[in-house]
């Protein structure tokens, strides 16, 4: 039997590519500047993204500095990490494989993330190539940030897709609430950076340990 799916939509960071090392590095060298000395673990930084650059900064300044001062720590984490995006990201083993996959079954796939938008971008294009993706979707000024549905219901509209032909892939309850939001089913992923527990508590459609599983969900369910 066909899929019904016609569009796979994922989020960028913690599930399609491991971005922890260079998000930390960039904060960690601001938080030197500024003579913070937050003995920060890998673990904590993966509780501090998903929201956004900004609320890592504001995170990694454990909510300390002012709208001004926040403002300032931004601009320098930005700089420093566009600068190192790609030092250390990678796609996590088997994702592009799967992705080959979708694609060749004629599945529109489309990244919609919190990462500034030419950040990710350039990211996504650099590590998957220019064909991979039809559509790439970071945070832009003037509309509203993930868990907020508007870029994904306007990725859907771009790809001619309704919400019951999608299905939303993500690492975060950000992710999942963004689905949800969006009136998608979300299958939550556990190789990135949040817990079962914290998925769990969205209710996803489903939840799967390793990226090879992205086919086998698509056909058990679909």
């Amino acid at each position: 039997m066909e899929s019904k799916v016609k569009a796979i939509i994922f989020d960028l960071d913690g599930t399609l590519v491991n971005t922890i090392d260079d998000l930390s590095e960039a904060c960690r060298r601001v938080l030197k500047e500024y003579g913070r000395n937050y003995e920060w673990t890998e673990a904590d930084y993966k509780r501090f993204v998903g929201n956004g650059l900004k609320k890592l900064v504001e995170r990694a300044f454990d909510n300390t500095l002012s709208e001004e001062e926040l403002d300032e720590a931004f601009k320098k984490v930005s700089a420093i990490y566009d600068e190192i995006k790609l030092d250390n990201a990678c796609a996590y083993s088997g994702i592009k494989e799967q992705l080959a996959i979708l694609k060749k079954r004629g599945i529109k796939l489309a990244v919609v993330t919190n990462k500034p938008d030419s950040a990710a971008k350039d990211m996504v294009i650099k590590i998957f190539g220019e064909k991979t993706f039809d559509l790439i979707t970071g945070a832009k000024s003037g509309v509203p940030h993930k868990p907020a549905p508007d870029s994904t219901l306007s990725t859907l509209e771009f790809l001619g897709c309704k919400t019951d032909e999608a299905i939303y892939f993500g690492d975060s309850n950000v992710d999942m609430q963004t689905a949800r939001n969006a009136g998608l089913k979300a299958i939550g992923v556990l190789w990135g950076f949040r817990t079962r527990e914290e998925l769990e508590k969205e209710a996803p459609f489903a939840i799967i340990e390793k990226p090879n599983e992205i086919i086998e969900t698509l056909d058990k369910y679909f």
